[in-house]
């Protein structure tokens, strides 16, 4: 496998990289304030950047790009405690810094956002976050058409213990990281990455709107930095991947049942052997990616469904 690198243009750290639904553009963020959106060029096969713009007053920790069938919409969250929604102007010729267009800022979180992601798209056009004050927030634009109007529809404290108090929460020593559970046959749930407590929680909503804390998945012995739910595909049985600062990535195999899943850990590699940042399944949920500061892409296939 060839990797072809390139200047990403930026003046500082990136943090984040979300490619678009078709996997023909992508968006960058960074400690620069700046977005970046690139595009192939078939014709040159090398990525272009086609448009760069300030977007934050802080670092920029992750970006988000929504479904087609909601238009072409960026999320984006700060340091600066912000969620901006981008949408963009097919009007504008690229590289204008005009082509996205800000149109809503969120601003209930009391600590830096770090984490946002886009429910699958049968839920509608609906936004998580969770924040450094442990809170997970749900927002909802009612009006498609009307990217300027987001409804905060709950918050819920992953910390059911924990002091509320913002004034106690220190945003360098939190990690939150979140994902959707992609399948339509279920109630809404999300994964969530919950900080020193070195473990994740899944919440779901129930059949009254309420979302609840019900599995955790254990066994990090460090920050969880990231999660990721994998797309079923007809199995059975979910799969959610984790990345930690303690160099593991694990594979969690949730089994339903009456009350819930049954969480199994049924894979748990340590290759890295220095702090993991990333995890994603791909497309089919049969192939994980992990990255870590070994300064390496890791890719894991499953053997008889479970075996890696």
């Amino acid at each position: 496998m060839s990797v072809q690198p390139f200047d990403s243009l930026h003046e500082d750290l990136i943090h984040d990289v979300a490619y678009d639904f078709y996997g023909k553009r992508f968006v960058t963020c960074s400690s620069d304030q700046k977005l970046k959106v690139w595009e192939f060029n078939q014709e040159t096969n090398t990525w272009e950047q086609v448009d760069s713009w300030k977007a934050h007053e802080c670092s920029v920790l992750k970006v988000a790009w929504a479904h087609p069938e909601f238009g072409q919409v960026i999320a984006s969250c700060s340091f600066d405690r912000s969620i901006r929604i981008w949408e963009e102007q097919e009007h504008e010729s690229k590289n204008s810094g005009k082509r996205w267009m800000e149109k809503a800022r969120l601003i209930d979180a009391k600590g830096s956002v770090q984490d946002i992601a886009f429910a699958p798209n049968f839920m509608g056009l609906r936004l998580a976050s969770i924040a450094a004050d442990g809170v997970l927030r749900i927002y909802e634009a009612l009006e498609v058409s009307d990217l300027t109007q987001w409804t905060l529809m709950d918050e819920i404290n992953v910390h059911s213990s924990r002091n509320a108090n913002p004034s106690t929460f220190k945003d360098a020593e939190e990690s939150y990281c979140l994902s959707w559970c992609p399948s339509r046959y279920q109630f809404p749930m999300i994964v969530v990455g919950c900080g020193k407590e070195n473990s994740a929680k899944i919440f779901r909503c129930d059949q009254n709107s309420k979302w609840r804390s019900c599995e955790i998945l254990d066994g990090h012995q460090d920050l969880v930095h990231d999660v990721d739910w994998a797309p079923n595909m007809g199995r059975s049985y979910q799969l959610i991947a984790t990345a930690s600062k303690d160099t593991r990535v694990r594979i969690y195999k949730l089994t339903g049942n009456k009350d819930g899943f049954k969480v199994d850990a049924v894979a748990e590699f340590l290759d890295h052997d220095r702090e993991v940042w990333k995890v994603k399944w791909n497309v089919t949920g049969t192939i994980l990616s992990s990255a870590g500061d070994d300064g390496k892409v890791r890719l894991w296939k499953g053997k008889n469904n479970i075996d890696y």
